[in-house]
């Protein structure tokens, strides 16, 4: 189920992508030395790093002051473009006079912007790697865009080092250092994760992350700063998995087809095997799925004290708002054990969640705009950016995950009724 609107599916992006990023990070707070820097690849031609320029027809005395003042900031900023370059420092080696000189994590561990990045590519022991000849083009999320991701999971992809490099080198392209005219012209382009990312026709969006300042330029790379993490495809495996006569391409269509487009920040957080997996969640009803995914526990506890285990194991079809762990951490104690002991408002809130009759992907959520839930009262589903909005107050950070009965969609909130 494909989700053209949202931060998405990303099979591969995340991982990818946050590694590649994260490797450039990383080099700045290691040592600056290469002995175990990877081995150079070979730098795009010159023409090809060539900005393209177009010849006006006329120019007055006018045209001519207004580009001299063009070229002025220009030099300021060395090329780069976009509403996030107001954040770097005009001067020192965090500017981008200063980050031009410097190799691609050491110059991001100079820019206050990328500091959890640069977290990310010490702890994946990629410093080295994103310091070394390059080229590279490197997609480099902001420290925003990794606030976005639940403490508890980041903390879970940082402990992570195959999981976390999975992520950053879905970020890094190898081999060429391309600004955002060249990755409009390419379309497309495989990752050192080995996964693919897309571009807008601007070259200023990658899958459905907006580059906020494009083309930054370092000694060996040519780094964007984007505004989310890439998530690379579910599916992802590592490279002697990808190699095997198993893994052929069938293979990988199945699994696929068992992700059913599942796709969204906190995705990370479900298991890649097992019964808690997207694929062993696809096998079973909506109750007993969530029973095995270690991020709705306390769902799971209500839908128990609220007896309605039954209900939502039926033949269905629903679409269910799932809310996280940290979504009724939210509420305080006192008001969740008063809520969890009263049965009728329980039902009434947990009922609040749940459409019945059919199985909605995100897309057809958006599409309808408003839906009525088992309670009787509507939810509204719309994009707010990047983000899918139920009620214009919890997000989607987890959306389609298929159960055998249900389209579930995981939310950072619990909606209450009005």
């Amino acid at each position: 189920m494909n989700t053209s609107h949202t931060p998405r599916r990303s099979r591969s992006r995340l991982a990818i992508a946050t590694i590649a990023g994260l490797s450039l990070v990383a080099a700045a707070c290691g040592d600056d030395g290469d002995d175990d820097a990877t081995p150079a690849t070979e730098a795009p031609s010159e023409d090809s790093m060539a900005p393209e320029t177009t010849m006006a027809p006329e120019t007055t005395m006018a045209d001519d002051m207004d580009d001299m003042d063009d070229g002025d900031m220009e030099a300021d900023t060395m090329g780069a473009f976009g509403p996030a370059c107001s954040t770097v420092p005009a001067d020192g080696e965090g500017s981008f006079a200063g980050m031009a000189d410097d190799p691609a994590a050491t110059a991001a561990s100079n820019n206050p912007a990328l500091s959890t990045l640069v977290t990310a590519v010490g702890e994946a022991g990629l410093v080295d790697t994103l310091n070394s000849e390059g080229p590279f083009t490197i997609f480099a999320p902001v420290n925003d865009a990794f606030a976005a991701i639940p403490a508890d999971q980041l903390d879970a992809v940082l402990a992570d080092q195959e999981l976390l490099t999975s992520i950053l080198t879905y970020h890094v392209v190898a081999g060429q250092s391309l600004k955002a005219a060249d990755l409009a012209d390419a379309g497309e382009l495989e990752t050192v994760n080995g996964e693919t990312i897309t571009f807008g026709a601007e070259g200023t969006t990658v899958n459905d992350a907006s580059v906020v300042c494009s083309d930054v330029p370092t000694a060996n790379a040519t780094v964007h700063l984007i505004d989310a993490v890439l998530m690379p495809p579910m599916g992802d495996m590592d490279e002697g998995d990808m190699e095997s006569d198993e893994m052929d391409e069938e293979s990988m269509d199945d699994m696929d087809d068992a992700m059913m487009g599942a796709s969204g920040p906190a995705c990370s957080a479900v298991p890649t095997d097992g019964e808690g997996s997207f694929a062993g969640m696809a096998d079973d009803p909506a109750a007993t799925a969530a029973s095995n995914n270690p991020v709705l526990s306390t769902l799971v506890t209500a839908v128990s004290e609220a007896g309605l285990v039954d209900t939502l194991n039926s033949e269905g079809p629903f679409t269910i708002f799932a809310p996280t762990n940290d979504a009724f951490a939210a509420i305080p104690a006192d008001q969740l054990d008063a809520v969890l002991a009263d049965q009728d408002l329980l039902t009434s809130v947990l009922t609040y969640h749940v459409v019945a009759g059919e199985m909605l992907s995100s897309q057809d959520l958006l599409d309808a705009g408003t839906v009525t839930t088992v309670n009787g009262g509507d939810l509204t589903i719309e994009m707010d950016g990047d983000a899918v909005l139920v009620n214009d107050s919890a997000a989607v950070v987890c959306m389609d995950v298929p159960t055998a009965n249900a389209t579930v969609h995981i939310i950072d909130g619990v909606l209450l009724p009005g």
